[in-house]
């Protein structure tokens, strides 16, 4: 426990509402008050402080209190504005900077341990000869039964050059291995994926948008367009975004130069800003078709929004989350920062990309929205669940409500006159809904029964390249189930469900024996929305086209619902 006299106390909170101050942490009306109100209510803070650490009838931690309060003031402003600290700080870094210092192992917690998922090829951890299924018992003489991911993330990340030693139990083996492996720098790309689909459909998947983005974009495009691309898929969902620069440099490999990308309006002037492209190059020549959903937010709806406004791309999927401002990171120390809302973002045709919310994450006047594809999102050595598209149903619906969610929302207009949404986030071109997942879908995943079962069909049989899900194999994990007492009833297996284990035991024989980049194809040939995104690329294989097929769309369910 910390003791803090009343001077310390003081001065700490004279720091803190200075700094707060001074960055427009407070709101208009209280910058109005006098510096007098201001040390008068950090005086009282500390004279309460005090009295409680001197004669509250439990002993407490005084600085677990003020980081407390410190959370509350933050808290009190909007769910983006936060302290940074600890595990919180180097996630942070992480996912900005786009590296840290690891195994290049990914984990989750399963079985009662935290669990190797899959190596990355390259890594430590891969020429280590660490397997997918293998169990972390021990990580530094501490037993590791009951750690969730985080917890064995932090002991097992650390500075480059520096070791880490820990044991690994395989499956069927009952003597764990030691290992002791040197960390090394660890790229985390935003990248994940790229492949053709179709004959000359290319894909691509973002995950982030850090530092790194644009050029492993821009890789992976080139790389299509030598293979004869005549179409990109752009997936977004489940981005929460990243950096503004990040989105600037995304959105410039695709937009002519001097095009505005987005601009930002805070109560600061030096927090407003336009920001164009200054790009001469661009990747054109072919439609671009983007994916978003309500877990698209940020830098991301960025990068579509500007798409969307220039008529460069054709967007489809749900109304995005709508997470419009600009947060600027304040470094304390070298290892702490207070991350502020300074300003909102604009699309280049006005629309404020944020959505007010209530406390609790609900949006204020909420769109409708159908239900939600879900989507990990995965993390080196922390903690993943393979993003999962949620296939199942015969036929993508489009969403019925779009007309009535879009009645009373303001018009703005892209550059060649089509009708886009304000209102917050960015309204799809063509909104789909995904089918929902079924309770014995859900079921499966919560208990990752296809990862379990795969680690221990591997143990009597191979899995090679062209690998099928079979009836005889389906028995096999119907026998795991009963083994394991997960109980369900024989009519809980529906051609949906059935079509759903299948692709769920393929997506992990993939990863485990085959790769991530086999993984990620055994989903999206399950996932109808990225294969109704192919038959819009065969029914309307132009922009303008497309956008005609959107606009029709519009019109017939706004006919339907008036």
């Amino acid at each position: 426990m910390k003791f803090l006299t009343k001077r310390k106390i003081i001065l700490v909170s004279i720091s803190i509402v200075l700094m707060s101050v001074a960055l427009g942490a407070f709101g208009e009306n209280r910058l109005r008050g006098s510096n007098h109100d201001i040390y008068h209510d950090l005086e009282m803070f500390a004279n309460i402080l005090e009295r409680v650490q001197s004669d509250y009838v439990d002993t407490v931690d005084t600085h677990e209190l003020v980081r407390k309060a410190i959370d509350g003031m933050l808290g009190d402003l909007d769910p983006h504005s936060q302290y940074l600290d600890g595990l919180a700080y180097q996630d942070f870094m992480v996912s900005t900077r786009g590296k840290f210092g690891g195994l290049g192992i990914f984990i989750s917690y399963r079985n009662d341990y935290p669990t190797v998922i899959s190596p990355i090829e390259g890594t430590p951890g891969a020429r280590a000869g660490l397997r997918s299924g293998d169990q972390i018992v021990d990580i530094e003489g501490h037993d590791t039964k009951g750690w969730r991911t985080d917890r064995a993330v932090k002991y097992l990340r650390g500075a480059p050059g520096t070791t880490v030693s820990f044991k690994v139990r395989r499956p069927g083996d009952t003597v764990a291995i030691d290992y002791s492996i040197t960390r090394e720098v660890i790229k985390v790309h935003s990248v994940p994926f790229h492949g053709m689909f179709g004959g000359h459909i290319g894909y691509v998947k973002i995950n982030s948008f850090a530092r790194n983005t644009a050029a492993e974009l821009s890789s992976a495009v080139t790389d299509m367009e030598k293979q004869g691309m005549k179409g990109l898929v752009v997936d977004l969902r489940g981005n929460p975004g990243g950096l503004l620069q990040a989105a600037k440099d995304v959105s410039e490999l695709f937009l002519d130069k001097d095009r505005l990308i987005v601009y930002t309006k805070g109560r600061m002037p030096n927090s407003s800003h336009k920001f164009y492209s200054s790009n001469r190059h661009t990747h054109r020549g072919y439609p671009i078709v983007m994916m978003i959903n309500g877990g698209t937010a940020s830098a991301a709806e960025i990068f579509s929004g500007a798409m969307q406004d220039w008529d460069r791309a054709f967007v489809v999927g749900e109304p995005s989350y709508g997470k419009g401002t600009v947060q600027t990171v304040f470094n304390l120390s070298d290892s702490e920062a207070v991350k502020l809302t300074t300003a909102k973002y604009y699309t280049p045709s006005g629309r404020s990309i944020h959505r007010p919310r209530k406390k609790n994450g609900e949006p204020l006047g909420a769109i409708a929205s159908g239900a939600r594809t879900d989507q990990g999102k995965d993390v080196p050595n922390g903690s993943t669940e393979s993003q999962i598209a949620r296939p199942g149903a015969d036929e993508l619906r489009a969403d019925s409500t779009a007309g009535h969610a879009n009645k009373n929302r303001p018009e703005y207009h892209t550059a060649a006159g089509r009708v886009v949404y304000g209102g917050g986030g960015i309204t799809p071109d063509f909104q789909l809904t995904p089918p929902k997942y079924t309770v014995l879908e859900r079921r499966l995943e919560r208990d990752a029964l296809g990862f379990s079962f795969i680690v221990e069909y591997l143990q009597n049989h191979e899995i090679h390249k062209g690998f099928k899900v079979t009836d005889a194999v389906l028995n096999d994990f119907y026998a795991y189930l009963k083994k394991r007492k997960f109980e369900y009833k024989s009519k809980d297996l529906t051609d949906e469900n059935v079509a759903y284990i299948r692709m769920m035991i393929g997506r992990e024989a993939a990863n485990n024996q085959l790769g991530r980049d086999a993984m990620y194809r055994v989903v999206l040939n399950a996932d109808p929305e990225f294969n109704k995104v192919l038959s819009i690329f065969r029914d309307a294989p132009t922009l303008e086209k497309m956008f005609a097929y959107g606009e029709q769309q519009r019109a017939i369910k706004k006919a339907s619902i008036d």
